[in-house]
């Protein structure tokens, strides 16, 4: 993976740290309304600036630890068993950070003897019942911020803050492009292996590709049994996107065969499918919300994809998607010819893009 990938996909993950640590801050104050409520001697004499930041600081720290190492540290487990792994984890890392800073504080604040000040920091710090609502606020903050990671999984980048702010709750029409993507020989491949395995190779395929479609700035629009549907804004640079995309996706499966080839006794390769074009976009469902895109667009999209077999070529785009586009280096693209789809008047020319 390149570096500009990499810095993406950081950059990505970084964008939702800042999300979230935002809620931490929030939460700060009212974590000190909670002790001011409970007990005002916790905080009489002491800068409740300094509490906020530290109760901030340590936040930014966990969550840092979450967005980054524990997000997907327990992803073949169980959704509950991996919340309470997570919630340990950030616990201890909790109380490492709360020792270090604490410690600190009653270091320089303390000018008795050593003994003294250990007696002190253990009776005015863990038996304190400030530090019990520390606990209580962490367990809930922790919890919420898996959630919260969660909920922006299922909704993909970008997609959570579309939904809150209500952005598709009127239907309304956008220039997108698609590219409808699946597994060569899927069927195959799945009389080979058994449903139970096939299945966790298709896992491990969507995972291994989702390095590059956030690399190149790609939504997820849905998963489709062995197929993925991507979607970028249509503008020539998300059509390099695209093309960044497929190239890094299929060097990126060519590196990993070994694996694939050690775990599965086969390699996935894929076939890809590119148009762009007017959709309409809006929110389906009452007990279970999506955001559906529907039009032509869609429906070429997907059968310019199942062209690919019958044409023998691995990525096949639209004469639509090329307007307006030049071919970057390192990509050919060689004109297949106007063809006919079932269902349209008008006939779609398609061209096959070969990686040089």
């Amino acid at each position: 993976m390149s570096f500009m990938a990499a810095r993406r996909i950081v950059n990505y993950k970084l964008i939702i740290l800042a999300n979230v640590s935002i809620i931490w801050v929030v939460f700060a104050f009212l974590f000190l309304y909670n002790i001011i409520l409970i007990d005002k001697n916790d905080v009489t004499g002491r800068s409740l600036i300094i509490f906020s930041l530290a109760f901030a600081t340590i936040g930014f720290v966990v969550s840092a630890a979450l967005v980054f190492y524990l997000k997907n540290a327990f992803r073949h487990y169980p959704f509950w068993l991996s919340v309470l792994m997570k919630m340990f984890l950030a616990f201890g890392l909790f109380l490492l950070i709360a020792f270090v800073m604490l410690s600190s504080y009653y270091v320089f604040a303390h000018k008795g003897t050593f003994e003294d000040f250990l007696g002190m920091f253990y009776r005015e710090v863990f038996l304190s019942k400030a530090f019990m609502i520390f606990m209580l606020d962490l367990a809930i903050m922790t919890l919420l911020t898996i959630v919260v990671l969660e909920v922006i999984d299922k909704y993909g980048p970008g997609g959570f803050w579309s939904m809150m702010r209500g952005k598709y709750i009127k239907p309304r029409v956008e220039n997108r492009i698609f590219i409808f993507l699946d597994i060569n020989n899927a069927t195959a491949i799945a009389e080979q292996l058994g449903h139970t395995k096939y299945f966790r190779l298709l896992r491990d395929f969507f995972t291994e590709i989702t390095i590059p479609i956030l690399a190149n700035g790609g939504e997820i629009y849905q998963y489709v049994g062995d197929e993925v549907v991507l979607s970028w804004k249509n503008t020539p640079l998300n059509k390099q996107r695209c093309f960044r995309f497929l190239r890094q996706a299929f060097f990126l499966l060519k590196r990993r065969e070994p694996k694939f080839m050690k775990q599965y006794g086969v390699s996935p390769t894929f076939k890809a499918g590119i148009h762009s074009g007017e959709v309409t976009a809006g929110v389906v469902g009452v007990i279970k919300k999506d955001l559906v895109y529907s039009g032509d667009t869609l429906n070429t999209a997907a059968r310019i994809r199942s062209k690919c077999h019958e044409l023998d070529e691995s990525f096949v785009v639209s004469g639509d998607f090329l307007n307006d586009f030049f071919t970057p280096y390192a990509y050919r693209v060689n004109e297949i010819g106007e063809m006919e789809f079932k269902g349209r008047s008008e006939k779609e020319k398609l061209y096959a893009v070969i990686f040089e």
